[in-house]
């Protein structure tokens, strides 16, 4: 993980590079079917707005949930 957060801090100060030189824990999970461009492009943003849109995924279940449970 922190190697994601080691690329997402490069990517918000424009110093990434798109480059096929990859740590092998990243490639690792590459080849393990992950999207680490989700991981990272969440890693961009800040933890309070990870919690809230982790808070509206929660709730969006718990209706799911609920709804399910009112057509049995």
């Amino acid at each position: 993980m922190l190697i994601l957060q080691n690329m997402a801090a490069k990517i918000k100060q424009g110093r990434h590079r798109n480059n096929l030189r990859q740590p092998k824990e990243l490639q690792a999970a590459i080849d393990c079917g992950i999207d680490v461009s989700a991981l990272i492009e969440n890693l961009k943003r800040t933890p309070a707005e990870r919690i809230r849109r982790h808070q509206i995924a929660l709730n969006t279940l718990q209706k799911l949930r609920e709804a399910k449970q009112k057509k049995r």
